[in-house]
């Protein structure tokens, strides 16, 4: 009893310093998103298929990979461009922002993913393109970024999260808004 509470401030100590390290959320951004419509796999693949060319397909660099109706496969991938409203690293940062479409039909759903979003800088300026790599969901950037402050770092993923996902949504609910429109109840 008596080492237990010597040992207690000791694990106490240790606990409280274990809580003040920040935590580094490196995992991608991805969203997700799942359309349910009363129709068959093959209708259902032919509307998300017209759905794709009206959203993700009109997007910059856009290019579908995969079709496969039989098996309700449809694979893309596109990007969109982007301009930091941020006075540091403005020209550096300017680029684009890729990322990968993942659609998947069966009876009565059809599930979307977009994931791999990737931000790449512009390479053409004095200095080289500030380059984040992959979009993660934290606030800190998961690893250094040379041309860039850690403080200016953070806001630049900040920024490319916030523009990424008001992009993304607006995609993915014009995407959904065309698969339902004229589906029978």
């Amino acid at each position: 009893m008596r080492a237990l509470l010597l040992t207690l401030p000791l694990l106490l100590t240790f606990c409280a310093l274990a809580q003040e390290q920040p935590v580094v959320d490196s995992a991608p951004l991805t969203y997700t998103r799942s359309v349910n419509v009363p129709l068959n796999a093959v209708q259902l693949h032919d509307r998300a298929l017209d759905a794709w060319n009206w959203t993700f397909g009109r997007e910059p660099g856009a290019k579908l990979l995969a079709n496969v109706r039989e098996e309700g496969v449809l694979d893309g991938s596109a990007r969109f461009n982007f301009r930091s409203e941020m006075l540091t690293a403005r020209e550096e940062s300017m680029g684009t922002v890729q990322y990968k479409v993942v659609i998947r039909v069966k009876p009565g759903e059809c599930r979307l993913q977009i994931l791999e979003l990737t931000h790449t800088g512009n390479r053409n300026t004095a200095l080289g393109g500030v380059h984040l790599g992959i979009i993660t969901r934290g606030k800190v950037v998961s690893r250094r970024t040379p041309g860039l402050s850690k403080v200016n770092a953070q806001r630049l993923l900040a920024e490319v999260q916030e523009r990424s996902s008001s992009r993304i949504q607006a995609l993915l609910n014009a995407f959904e808004a065309r698969v339902r429109a004229h589906a029978e109840p």
